[in-house]
């Protein structure tokens, strides 16, 4: 059985190769075989994007399969390197998320000629003219955001500026949760005071800040779109004499343990929170459908979510 195996990519054919040899059961000893999931997980920023891909590693053993799973940077140009190492292995079906929404076209038609179906999970793809668009099991990012906005102004009035510590550019989460905010604000008669980009690294909520410092006085919000830049925003406000949640509101997407611990602690106000064991469950649901009915083409299924505020929870959608 092919379980956790983390296959640089570099040499991800070869190992591939001889990885089948292996596993398939002979003609002398006939065994049923079960099918091959390909995961593609990239680098991650915080606490959550690990137990996520963690989560969608057990869910998939647990639902019968044989687990490939592949750990690369995170560069758009690594996972198209690995999505065609499990082609070339011949994965019964691929999942990723996307760093970016868009450039995918050419590695989708390799699949779709190899009839291998793709599943995107937490992030989609751009539709194109193609028509070449896999599976999504994700969230509903921009319902998410226009709750937990509209919920951070009812439950702390405005005062001052809104910080925006956007996500990776050209990513679906990003653009979403970009959306739904502004939504809240203009129904509020608010706009963004200043958004920069993150890319989904503590480091960068942290030097983002550092940035702003002559400015910090007109922020009275802060909307990050990952665990990871709220991290580092609160690092940096702390380091610095200033009390989250007494002198900036932060509202963050995601909730992993250590944000969730910043949650309870006072230090985030709202956090969008995405079930990333749903999330699992319903990926490996879908690679179960997309391996039954290879034609179904390009479906969605939507993840719950909750806005969370002081304890309470609201349902997204």
């Amino acid at each position: 059985m092919i379980t956790r195996k983390s296959i640089a990519a570099i040499t991800i054919i070869c190992i591939l190769s001889a990885c089948l040899t292996l596993a398939r059961p002979s003609a002398v000893q006939p065994a049923a075989q079960q099918p091959v999931l390909g995961i593609v997980s990239t680098s991650a920023e915080d606490d959550r994007q690990e137990a996520q891909a963690d989560m969608l590693i057990e869910a998939a053993e647990q639902g019968g399969f044989d687990v490939l799973s592949m750990p690369v940077e995170r560069t758009q140009e690594a996972q198209i390197e690995a999505i065609r190492a499990l082609i070339a292995y011949q994965a019964d079906v691929i999942a990723f998320t996307p760093i970016v929404e868009s450039g995918w076209d050419s590695v989708l038609q390799e699949a779709a000629d190899a009839a291998i179906p793709l599943i995107t999970v937490g992030k989609s793809l751009r539709r194109t003219d193609s028509g070449l668009a896999p599976r999504y099991v994700g969230f509903d990012y921009a319902t998410l955001a226009e709750q937990a906005a509209r919920t951070l102004l009812q439950e702390h009035p405005p005062q001052r500026g809104i910080l925006e510590l956007y996500g990776t550019l050209n990513a679906s989460d990003a653009r979403e949760i970009a959306r739904g905010c502004r939504l809240a604000f203009s129904r509020a008669g608010l706009s963004v005071t200043y958004s920069v980009c993150g890319d989904g690294m503590r480091a960068r909520g942290y030097e983002i800040l550092s940035q702003l410092q002559d400015h910090l006085d007109e922020i009275g919000y802060i909307f990050a779109h990952s665990d990871a830049m709220a991290l580092g925003a609160v690092d940096y406000l702390r380091e610095h004499g200033l009390t989250p949640g007494r002198d900036v509101c932060v509202c963050a997407f995601g909730g992993g343990d250590e944000l969730m611990a910043l949650f309870d602690a006072g230090a985030v106000q709202v956090v969008g929170r995405l079930d990333d064991a749903e999330l699992a469950a319903r990926a490996v649901s879908a690679a179960k459908q997309a391996i039954q009915t290879p034609a179904a083409g390009a479906q969605a299924t939507f993840v719950s979510c909750r806005v969370l505020e002081g304890g309470a929870a609201r349902e997204a959608g």
